[in-house]
């Protein structure tokens, strides 16, 4: 089915241009269309508007040794078509933004002019977005003549944030050092009174430098890099390396490993939402709710620490398989824990459902346009609160996904109504993630049922070079793409990652529009955004 999506849309789009397209050709379910620079806006321009593509990811990688220059990747994401469109180009000093026709680019143009110094002609927002404005001009770290170990003098230069002037408009600058153990980000409120009229985002204090990094590393040190990302996302990050590695390597895991993977991406899933829910109710002003919620989420932890001797699931996956395997009495346990913490869990929900005050808390605060949502890129539950029906898990099954979402004409006629239903505030988020836990204890069950195979399989000892592939998952925020280059000798070219967290966090700052300040923490929970998992 999907070759034949493949090159239906080959057709359709080299008629369309006929002689624009320099070259055209499949990797799994990918499509790939290679174009002339200038040919580049309109050719994504009909993919994005014609073909109702979403974009997922700009891929921007020095090449200037293989083929004389830059090359750049936009990824799209076919609606409902379980395909990716890759429409590539070259380039050496500049580029064209799409940025005014695609708003989801503008972000990932940012990134490719601080990263490779290439210029997006067009983009209307020229700042530095994850070099702050201390890093010095003229060196860009992901380029190749870039060493992994350089030491860059400090500049003294100041951001230029976005002034929002008028008769009673106040600053409020928050961060981007908070008085607890999260991360640093620069929250800039321009208020009239309380309400919101203006929020600007400043992130990337704490870029660690993952994808530079990786090309000095071996294959399974990457993996361990991958699972780093963000400590809460462990299996999803590493399910989607292993992914795009398997793929290049044109080799599939054995079903039981991939029941294992499904089982611990279901697992990482509840604790992390069950955490978030217990986060919107302190933020709600229901530390009781917010106790024992986190008491359960607890006890999750525990269940994955006896699984696979990590809390936050670190070493499940291998390139190949898994590192894990679930025997008889781990699906013991499984069964009896998750059955008395979903008990629990119920029981939870009905009483804060019941109570008026911590509802109408949620209800239509933070509450985000679906058109806005969709422009910006949102994945995961903050897509899905407007409507947006996107799943990687059903859109692009892995593991054992594939096995787990055939619904009936009456239940997807049920989650049609349900979907155009969702009014993007704080209240859906919190109903999705309900629901979506429940979901997930059903998967988990449903995996148990595994075959007796091996846990992995060995994959070449030598990768072709310079082949590449996608990765996918879709974390408990959304979802996570993983593309790999392989270099020489099993090397890595290039590894660029992007989790649900870099599509999402630009949202937060259309979602508190004409809520009052105090809002702002559950708007902010409520959207279970990552900073470290942002801040590559």
């Amino acid at each position: 089915m999907n070759n034949a999506n493949l090159e239906n849309y080959a057709k359709e789009i080299t008629d369309k241009f006929s002689n624009k397209i320099t070259k055209v050709y499949q990797n799994n379910d990918e499509l790939h269309l290679n174009v002339e620079l200038n040919d580049m806006p309109k050719t994504c321009d009909y993919v994005y508007k014609n073909l109702n593509a979403r974009l997922a990811t700009i891929i921007c990688s020095d090449e200037r040794k293989n083929i004389g220059g830059f090359a750049i990747r936009y990824v799209f994401e076919k609606d409902g078509g379980f395909i990716f469109i890759i429409v590539s180009t070259g380039s050496n000093l500049s580029f064209p933004s799409i940025a005014l026709h695609i708003p989801a680019a503008a972000l990932y143009e940012r990134e490719i002019k601080d990263m490779f110094g290439l210029i997006p002609t067009g983009n209307p927002d020229a700042r530095p977005l994850v070099l702050h404005e201390h890093w010095p001009d003229g060196v860009f770290p992901l380029r190749k003549e870039f060493e992994l170990e350089a030491k860059v003098k400090r500049q003294e230069k100041e951001y230029s944030f976005l002034r929002v002037q008028g008769e009673g408009i106040c600053e409020i600058p928050v961060g981007p050092v908070h008085a607890g153990i999260i991360e640093p980000g620069h929250f800039r409120f321009s208020i009239l009174g309380e309400n919101i009229i203006n929020l600007e985002t400043r992130l990337f204090y704490t870029h660690k430098g993952m994808e530079k990094l990786a090309e000095s590393m071996r294959l399974d040190e990457v993996l361990l890099l991958s699972e780093r990302i963000a400590g809460d996302e462990s299996v999803a990050n590493s399910s989607a390396f292993c992914q795009a590695i398997e793929k290049i390597a044109q080799v599939e895991i054995p079903k039981r490993a991939k029941k294992i993977r499904t089982i611990f991406a279901e697992l990482e899933r509840i604790y992390n939402h069950v955490g978030t829910l217990a986060g919107i109710s302190t933020d709600a002003s229901f530390p009781f709710g917010a106790a024992r919620l986190n008491i359960l989420k607890e006890r999750l932890m525990r269940l994955n620490e006896s699984l696979s001797g990590s809390r936050i699931l670190f070493g499940v996956n291998r390139i190949g398989g898994v590192r894990c395997d679930i025997t008889d009495e781990n699906k013991k346990l499984i069964l009896e824990t998750l059955s008395e913490i979903l008990s629990d869990f119920d029981k939870i929900m009905i009483l804060l459902k019941s109570k008026s005050s911590f509802m109408d808390r949620l209800r239509g605060t933070g509450a985000i346009p679906k058109k806005i949502a969709y422009d910006l890129g949102a994945v995961g539950i903050v897509a899905r609160c407007v409507g947006i029906d996107v799943d990687t898990r059903r859109d692009h099954p892995y593991g054992s996904y594939d096995l787990q979402n055939h619904k009936t004409p009456q239940e997807m006629m049920r989650h049609q109504i349900e979907m155009e239903k969702r009014t993007g505030d704080a209240l859906a988020r919190f109903e999705i993630r309900i629901q979506e836990v429940r979901d997930s204890f059903d998967m988990v069950r449903k995996s148990l049922d595994l075959e007796s195979d091996a846990l992995f399989t060995n994959i070449p000892e030598r990768l072709e070079p310079f082949r590449s592939s996608l990765g996918w998952t879709e974390s408990h925020r959304g979802q996570t793409l993983h593309w790999v280059m392989i270099g020489e000798n099993n090397s890595i070219f290039r590894y660029k990652i992007r989790t649900a967290s870099f599509c999402n966090w630009p949202v937060i700052e259309q979602a508190v529009l004409n809520d009052i300040v105090p809002d702002f923490p559950l708007v902010n929970k409520s959207l279970d955004l990552s900073y470290s998992g942002n801040d590559l």
